[in-house]
């Protein structure tokens, strides 16, 4: 594996000193931003031979990196990804107000554009979600300076490169990424109040995922969510107690 970077000649380190193996996962997360858990494990196993460091328990691994990268406003934080329940570890800016201090790659042109996708993203109607690529393509227009359609694709293309959004299953439209639910979440909740629904049983946000039949019923799941609440059968809401449909979805980026 080729790093780029100098490794200590002391081997060994001490495992709750932030060290040559620390630096090394920070680097490769700065790199991908998020990765699943499992790739994660392989990758420190793989820089603690390297480094010759004693593997420790992961969550000790990287709260080490985290007492020391959250003096810059960093933090390594794990999630599930809303369409198939898998655990992700992502690196996110923990300063979660403000897009723009977020974003610092993208123009502040750039940066308006993300906010006006979320919103309409964030209020479509009957909770789809997601943002068609026909009307993604014209909020370019809206912009001042305009986009051209070509730049505009463009910018949606780095957009879902950079984990902010992800393409619907059908390839139509567009909806939030887990990267976005991670490092928005405070920014989400201020901005959009009762619009942001949260899962009933994990309490996170949910933008994709099985809903009440009953229409004044606000009970939200992740599907993941709904397979741990309903493996024993009893398919009834857990607030109203109605009857509970596994195939009333909502959030166009669920899976078919």
């Amino acid at each position: 594996m080729s790093t780029g970077y100098t490794i200590s000649s002391a081997p060994n380190q001490n495992p709750t000193e932030y060290g040559d193996s620390h630096r090394l996962f920070m680097q490769s997360m700065l790199s991908h931003r998020i990765l699943p858990l499992e790739k994660a494990h392989e990758l420190y196993f793989k820089i603690c031979d390297l480094t010759q460091s004693e593997r420790v328990e992961f969550d000790d691994f990287f709260n080490v990196i985290n007492a020391e990268i959250g003096e810059i406003d960093l933090a390594l934080r794990t999630t599930n990804d809303e369409r198939d329940g898998s655990t992700l570890l992502g690196l996110v800016n923990a300063k979660e107000d403000e897009i723009a201090q977020i974003a610092t790659k993208y123009t502040p042109n750039e940066i308006t554009y993300f906010r006006e996708m979320l919103e309409t993203i964030i209020t479509a109607d009957d909770e789809k979600n997601a943002i068609s690529s026909m009307v993604a393509l014209r909020l370019g227009q809206k912009m001042k300076p305009q986009l051209s359609q070509k730049d505009t694709q463009a910018l949606i293309d780095r957009f879902t490169e950079d984990g902010w959004i992800c393409l619907t299953p059908d390839g139509s439209s567009y909806a939030i990424d887990t990267r976005s639910i991670m490092e928005l979440n405070s920014y989400f909740r201020e901005q959009y109040g009762d619009m942001i629904k949260e899962c009933m049983m994990c309490y996170d946000i949910v933008t994709m995922g099985e809903r009440c039949e009953l229409q004044n019923c606000g009970v939200r799941m992740h599907r993941h969510c709904a397979d741990s609440q309903f493996a024993g059968g009893n398919l009834t809401c857990p607030s109203c107690k109605t009857s509970w449909s596994r195939s009333n979805t909502f959030g166009l980026g669920l899976p078919l």
